[in-house]
This record gives C-alpha cells, sequence and structure tokens, in this order.
C-alpha cells in the first residue's frame, strides 16, 4: 500500500464512526444545554422573594 492508500483507509476508518456517532454526541449537547438552563431558571424562581402571607381564597 502507498501513503495515498493508507490516508484514505485511515480517513474512512477514523471518520466513518465518527460521523455515524456525530448526531448522538450533539444531541447529548443540547441536552445538557438545555438541563443547565432549565437548572438555573428553577434556581432563579425559587430565591424570588415571596409574598408576606398567601393569598386568600375566595369564598
Amino acid at each position: 500500500m502507498n501513503e495515498t492508500t493508507l490516508t484514505a483507509l485511515a480517513a474512512v476508518l477514523l471518520g466513518g464512526p465518527a460521523v455515524m456517532f456525530t448526531p448522538f454526541w450533539l444531541g447529548h449537547l443540547a441536552s445538557e444545554r438545555h438541563a443547565n438552563t432549565t437548572a438555573e431558571a428553577i434556581r432563579q424562581a425559587e430565591t424570588r422573594p415571596s409574598a408576606d402571607r398567601p393569598k386568600e381564597l375566595a369564598r
């Protein structure tokens, strides 16, 4: 095998699995980002000051 053949073979062997796993990797990154932003929003909602007393129910 010459150098060009080895380079092409290496690209196929390394690139093939990388191309197949890229959507899963991107999905993982997106879900982690969503989890972090949602957790931050929940933390901010919990630290908001609340009213002195809860509203009474209407009769």
